[in-house]
């Protein structure tokens, strides 16, 4: 099977003075960081873009940044975050009741409140229908089965959604329906964007799934490192169906894979390096695309 992320490297036919721009970034843990630092490149390359949409990681800067928060005031913002500012774990007390139910009623160990509470206050506008730029959202609907992109409605939730990733943070409930990291399935959602815009360049950021190279027998939890890597091959090959079924709109994407540092929750220090390393080869692969 073909991989796409080796064919769509460049935007196809020339470029105009109009050009109608959409951008795309994708899910990644902690890839945020990464994504505030294309961000950066993006805007020193002076590209306009009519909207802007992103799943898990992606959907933090996605929102910032469509509602009025330049790159540069993102990235500041998340070098100051610390493991407290978003970590609201379940007591003791509450996961053993959770533990004596059998698990009923669990369903992860953060329960998400600290983090909403954070995006909201960065934020510089409470809805989609105030932002600067169009804004997509997708996230997992957990109820229906199916994923699901948020374009009206109050943003912070929606972000809070497509970032609760699998029991690390509970599922954000919304109009009766459980909703998980937006990465489950769709780590690049292309799809409702590109039908509603129409875009004439499809920028996307993508941040691939780092490999664990050890034996998954040496892996801590080794079931749970069992289920992560069968999850991780289905969602490569959900994305490789979803960018197929674009049809001619693969010609007019440009796919930007930086390699950066892996982030984790006891790693936030390495911020500063996965933001540089984003930027720099966004502003490589950018400066690409203007000179053509």
């Amino acid at each position: 099977m073909t991989n796409p992320r080796t064919q769509l490297t460049t935007a196809n036919g020339q470029r105009t003075a109009d050009q109608k721009t959409a951008i795309v970034l994708s899910a990644g843990y902690f890839g945020f960081f990464a994504h505030a630092g294309f961000m950066r490149a993006v805007e020193e390359a002076g590209i306009e873009y009519c909207a802007i949409a992103g799943s898990s990681a992606g959907a933090i800067v996605a929102a910032l940044h469509a509602s009025g928060v330049a790159a540069a005031e993102i990235i500041e913002t998340l070098l100051t975050i610390r493991k407290k500012d978003f970590w609201d774990n379940h007591t003791i007390t509450a996961l053993l009741g959770a533990l004596f139910r059998k698990g009923r009623g669990f369903g992860g160990l953060l329960k998400g409140q600290r983090f909403e509470r954070l995006i909201a206050r960065q934020l510089r506008v409470k809805t989609f229908a105030e932002c600067e730029r169009r804004l997509y959202l997708t996230a997992f609907n957990l109820t229906r089965g199916v994923d699901e992109t948020f374009t009206t409605g109050t943003i912070a939730d929606k972000v809070r959604a497509s970032c609760s990733y699998p029991f690390l943070m509970t599922p954000r409930t919304i109009d009766g329906c459980d909703y998980w990291d937006g990465g489950f399935l769709a780590k690049t959602p292309c799809e409702t964007l590109v039908e509603r815009e129409q875009p004439d360049r499809l920028i996307i950021h993508y941040l691939p799934t780092r490999a664990d190279e050890r034996s998954l027998h040496e892996r801590n939890w080794t079931a749970f490192a069992m289920l992560e890597k069968a999850l991780t091959a289905a969602r490569l090959e959900i994305d490789q169906h979803r960018l197929r079924a674009l049809g001619e709109m693969q010609e007019k994407i440009v796919w930007i894979e930086p390699q950066v540092p892996p982030l984790s929750p006891d790693k936030l220090s390495q911020g500063g390096a996965a933001i540089e390393a984003a930027y720099q080869f966004g502003r490589q692969q950018l400066a690409k695309i203007n000179a053509e």
